[in-house]
């Protein structure tokens, strides 16, 4: 998918459209820790793309991320995506993508339910063997597990968040599996 493609299929805000096509998943990993110490991991903000390309030479696996909702246009949004989708082409060194709406303020909440299906749609169809992740923290459990339906593919379940994953997972027709 070209960035213009993507920042279209954004910008349509129709999740329906944006899942066309994907195959329907049949299992979520999930896990309540974080990435491996070695990685180079974006954290909640997005690092820069020669940063996971030296990353990558270097041999190391990387966790990137793309914000979208308030304040961030879905042009960035495409921009990222279509930048990280090449990357995975490079190297199978990107091991995911984690997808962090932006910050609720009074005029807008961080991002839409809509915006954020639409957006995991589209990671999903740019980098189809890339792991995407929603936020837990900010989507909460119901958004990311419909999420799976849309590109969805993991989960980083807080520490001290009681949600039974297997639980979730079967609510939706997928297997959760402990990664």
């Amino acid at each position: 998918m070209t960035a213009e493609e993507i920042i279209a299929l954004i910008e349509a805000a129709d999740p329906i459209s944006a899942a066309a096509g994907l195959a329907q998943p049949t299992e979520v990993t999930w896990s309540r820790t974080a990435h491996p110490a070695d990685w180079l991991v974006d954290g909640d903000v997005e690092g820069d793309i020669d940063a996971h390309r030296a990353a990558h030479v270097a041999g190391r696996p990387t966790e990137a991320v793309v914000r979208y909702g308030a304040g961030t246009s879905p042009t960035q949004v495409g921009i990222r995506i279509a930048a990280l989708a090449e990357l995975a082409r490079e190297s199978d060194l990107l091991r995911s993508v984690h997808l962090v709406p932006g910050e609720d303020s009074s005029e807008r909440p961080g991002s839409w339910g809509v915006e954020d299906l639409v957006v995991t749609a589209a990671a999903r169809q740019a980098m189809p063997h890339v792991t995407i992740r929603p936020d837990w923290e900010r989507l909460g459990a119901p958004a990311c597990q419909v999420a799976v339906a849309f590109g969805a593919s993991d989960w980083l379940i807080p520490a001290d968040d009681d949600a039974d994953p297997e639980h979730l997972a079967h609510a939706v027709g997928v297997r959760a599996v402990a990664r």
